[in-house]
């Protein structure tokens, strides 16, 4: 049987040695052996449990469900999470709760917005049907169990981020196939659960309004003391126009390249958000627009 010191241990996993006490005293993770002299000593197995349970919480698994479960255990559930993702084929995508409503600005694959609680997008006007959904809530109490279940027998995709939660109700999710996460979360969190081509290619929104648009509302008399109007087209066709130059640049050097995507990707987003703002200090000043063709 290979031993192993905590230091080992430390580099084979990337977990600090630190992290290593705190699983072991805490939750009774990777319980060592003990030398003579009281010193840890650790196996290949006790390596496998850690990294199994280093990769889980990294899909969104409960530390305290994860310490819970054998090996075998372990395995298993990581050999979920290695099946084709091409299986789940998401093409439309719900944004609900007051902060995860603002993630993916300018990707495609969103296609609703909403920044209330569970209880009121049910019945929102604006609500549309997709194939995938992010719900936001602070805490999982039990009635919202069901509704989640429930949810997700219609949906490809159902990923589900809070806060406070009891290790029982996330274990009964993912159970379920529901995919959980402890906020707050990034864009790079949703994404890496869609379709591999939606992690891999920052999927662009169309240009909604076109450069002789822009122009004229930024040149029109406003009716609104702030010229709201005028400022945002102002600002649009500046974004628009650096979205289209970072696109367009070719750099031989591979790391500029790259800089160049990421701030055409930035620049997408941006322009999303102010063509939605422009929309709606149009709709409040009373000026028709004219969507690109």
């Amino acid at each position: 049987m290979q031993q192993l010191s905590i230091g080992a241990v430390a580099q084979l996993t990337q977990i600090p040695a630190h992290t290593l006490r705190k699983w072991e005293s805490r939750h009774g993770i990777a319980i060592p052996l003990r030398s003579d002299t009281g010193r840890r000593i650790y196996t290949q197995e006790h390596v496998e449990q850690l990294q199994l349970i280093k990769a889980l919480v990294g899909r969104g698994h409960a530390l305290a469900h994860l310490a819970e479960l054998s090996i075998e255990q372990l395995r298993e559930l990581a050999g979920l999470h290695e099946q084709p993702q091409s299986q789940v084929q998401i093409s439309s995508l719900s944004l609900v709760g007051p902060n995860v409503c603002w993630l993916l600005s300018g990707n495609a694959v969103v296609q609703h917005r909403y920044p209330g609680e569970l209880s009121g997008w049910r019945t929102h006007s604006g609500y549309a049907d997709a194939e995938a959904l992010v719900i936001e809530s602070d805490t999982l109490p039990p009635e919202y169990i069901d509704v989640l279940l429930e949810l997700h027998t219609d949906l490809s995709l159902l990923v589900v981020v809070y806060k406070y939660a009891s290790r029982r109700t996330v274990a009964k999710l993912q159970e379920h196939g529901v995919v959980t996460l402890t906020g707050p979360v990034e864009d790079r969190d949703i994404l890496a659960h869609l379709q591999p081509q939606e992690a891999q290619a920052f999927k662009a929104s169309p240009q909604r309004f076109s450069s002789e648009e822009l122009g004229r509302i930024a040149a029109m008399s406003p009716g609104l003391q702030c010229e709201c109007p005028n400022h945002i087209a102002k600002l649009l066709m500046d974004i628009t126009s650096f979205e289209h130059y970072s696109n367009e640049c070719e750099d031989t050097d591979p790391a500029e390249r790259a800089l160049h995507q990421k701030l055409g990707e930035i620049s997408s987003q941006a322009r999303a958000l102010f063509e939605d703002a422009l929309v709606a200090v149009a709709t409040a000043d009373g000026i028709q627009l004219a969507p690109s063709r």
